[in-house]
Protein backbone atom coordinates (compact mmCIF):
# COMPACT_ATOMS: atom_id res chain seq x y z
CA UNK A 1 0.00 0.00 0.00
CA UNK A 2 2.83 2.40 0.78
CA UNK A 3 4.46 1.70 -2.58
CA UNK A 4 1.22 2.60 -4.36
CA UNK A 5 1.05 5.93 -2.46
CA UNK A 6 4.69 6.65 -3.25
CA UNK A 7 4.10 5.93 -6.94
CA UNK A 8 1.04 8.20 -6.96
CA UNK A 9 3.08 10.98 -5.34
CA UNK A 10 5.91 10.63 -7.87
CA UNK A 11 3.45 10.76 -10.78
CA UNK A 12 1.69 13.78 -9.31
CA UNK A 13 4.96 15.68 -8.94
CA UNK A 14 6.38 14.68 -12.33
CA UNK A 15 6.84 17.61 -14.73
CA UNK A 16 3.99 18.02 -17.20
CA UNK A 17 4.54 19.57 -20.65
CA UNK A 18 2.89 22.95 -21.16
CA UNK A 19 -0.14 22.93 -23.46
CA UNK A 20 1.07 26.04 -25.27
CA UNK A 21 4.67 24.89 -25.65
CA UNK A 22 6.30 26.66 -28.56
CA UNK A 23 3.75 29.50 -28.62
CA UNK A 24 5.69 32.76 -28.45
CA UNK A 25 4.97 36.48 -28.74
CA UNK A 26 5.88 37.82 -32.20
CA UNK A 27 5.15 41.54 -31.99
CA UNK A 28 3.27 43.93 -29.72
CA UNK A 29 0.01 45.44 -30.96
CA UNK A 30 0.86 49.11 -31.37
CA UNK A 31 -1.85 51.45 -30.12
CA UNK A 32 -3.54 48.88 -27.88
CA UNK A 33 -3.56 48.44 -24.13
CA UNK A 34 -4.53 45.61 -21.78
CA UNK A 35 -7.77 45.86 -19.90
CA UNK A 36 -8.97 43.29 -17.40
CA UNK A 37 -12.32 42.15 -16.10
CA UNK A 38 -13.49 44.08 -13.06
CA UNK A 39 -16.17 41.85 -11.56
CA UNK A 40 -17.46 41.29 -8.07
CA UNK A 41 -16.93 37.82 -6.62
CA UNK A 42 -20.63 37.08 -7.17
CA UNK A 43 -20.43 38.11 -10.83
CA UNK A 44 -17.34 35.97 -11.37
CA UNK A 45 -19.15 32.93 -9.93
CA UNK A 46 -22.28 33.43 -12.06
CA UNK A 47 -21.55 30.84 -14.73
CA UNK A 48 -25.00 31.30 -16.25
CA UNK A 49 -24.30 34.96 -17.12
CA UNK A 50 -20.57 35.50 -17.76
CA UNK A 51 -19.30 38.80 -19.12
CA UNK A 52 -19.45 38.17 -22.85
CA UNK A 53 -18.48 39.65 -26.18
CA UNK A 54 -21.25 41.06 -28.34
CA UNK A 55 -21.26 41.51 -32.11
CA UNK A 56 -22.70 45.03 -31.83
CA UNK A 57 -22.79 47.52 -28.93
CA UNK A 58 -26.34 46.94 -27.69
CA UNK A 59 -27.72 45.23 -24.59
CA UNK A 60 -30.24 43.41 -26.79
CA UNK A 61 -27.50 41.70 -28.83
CA UNK A 62 -26.93 38.02 -28.04
CA UNK A 63 -23.76 37.01 -26.23
CA UNK A 64 -21.10 35.70 -28.63
CA UNK A 65 -18.56 34.17 -26.22
CA UNK A 66 -17.27 34.79 -22.70
CA UNK A 67 -14.57 37.43 -22.31
CA UNK A 68 -11.18 36.25 -21.03
CA UNK A 69 -9.45 37.79 -18.02
CA UNK A 70 -7.67 40.30 -20.27
CA UNK A 71 -8.69 41.98 -23.51
CA UNK A 72 -6.92 44.34 -25.89
CA UNK A 73 -8.51 47.77 -26.28
CA UNK A 74 -7.43 50.40 -28.78
CA UNK A 75 -6.10 53.49 -27.02
CA UNK A 76 -8.67 56.20 -27.74
CA UNK A 77 -10.93 53.59 -29.38
CA UNK A 78 -14.66 53.75 -29.88
CA UNK A 79 -17.12 53.60 -27.00
CA UNK A 80 -20.78 53.33 -27.94
CA UNK A 81 -23.84 52.76 -25.75
CA UNK A 82 -21.59 51.81 -22.82
CA UNK A 83 -19.64 49.23 -24.86
CA UNK A 84 -15.96 49.30 -25.81
CA UNK A 85 -14.82 48.16 -29.24
CA UNK A 86 -12.30 45.32 -29.06
CA UNK A 87 -11.64 41.97 -30.74
CA UNK A 88 -11.46 38.33 -29.77
CA UNK A 89 -8.42 36.03 -29.90
CA UNK A 90 -8.87 35.54 -33.66
CA UNK A 91 -8.92 39.35 -34.18
CA UNK A 92 -12.63 39.39 -35.04
CA UNK A 93 -14.34 42.70 -34.07
CA UNK A 94 -16.32 42.50 -30.84
CA UNK A 95 -17.81 44.75 -28.16
CA UNK A 96 -17.74 44.38 -24.38
CA UNK A 97 -19.56 46.35 -21.68
CA UNK A 98 -17.28 49.11 -20.39
CA UNK A 99 -18.65 48.76 -16.83
CA UNK A 100 -16.88 45.40 -16.49
CA UNK A 101 -13.42 46.66 -17.51
CA UNK A 102 -10.52 48.21 -15.63
CA UNK A 103 -6.94 49.00 -16.63
CA UNK A 104 -4.64 46.00 -16.19
CA UNK A 105 -3.12 45.68 -12.74
CA UNK A 106 -1.89 42.86 -10.55
CA UNK A 107 -2.56 43.34 -6.83
CA UNK A 108 0.09 40.78 -5.92
CA UNK A 109 2.72 42.52 -8.09
CA UNK A 110 2.09 46.25 -8.70
CA UNK A 111 5.06 46.42 -11.09
CA UNK A 112 3.56 43.78 -13.43
CA UNK A 113 2.79 44.87 -16.98
CA UNK A 114 0.65 43.46 -19.78
CA UNK A 115 1.14 44.07 -23.51
CA UNK A 116 -1.34 42.88 -26.17
CA UNK A 117 0.70 40.86 -28.64
CA UNK A 118 0.41 38.91 -31.87
CA UNK A 119 1.47 35.37 -31.06
CA UNK A 120 3.36 32.90 -33.25
CA UNK A 121 0.07 31.22 -34.20
CA UNK A 122 -1.28 34.54 -35.52
CA UNK A 123 -3.76 34.97 -32.68
CA UNK A 124 -4.04 37.58 -29.96
CA UNK A 125 -2.02 36.94 -26.85
CA UNK A 126 -0.59 38.86 -23.95
CA UNK A 127 3.00 39.34 -22.86
CA UNK A 128 3.51 39.89 -19.14
CA UNK A 129 6.56 41.58 -17.67
CA UNK A 130 7.84 44.14 -15.18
Amino acid sequence: MKLRNLLALVLALAPMPALAAGLTPVKPLAGYTCMMLNETAAQAMDFQHPVSFKLRPFDTEPDIAPVGNQIAVKIGGRVMNGYVETFDFAFRPRWVAQKYLAPYHAKADPSATCTPTVMSNGHLGFKYGH
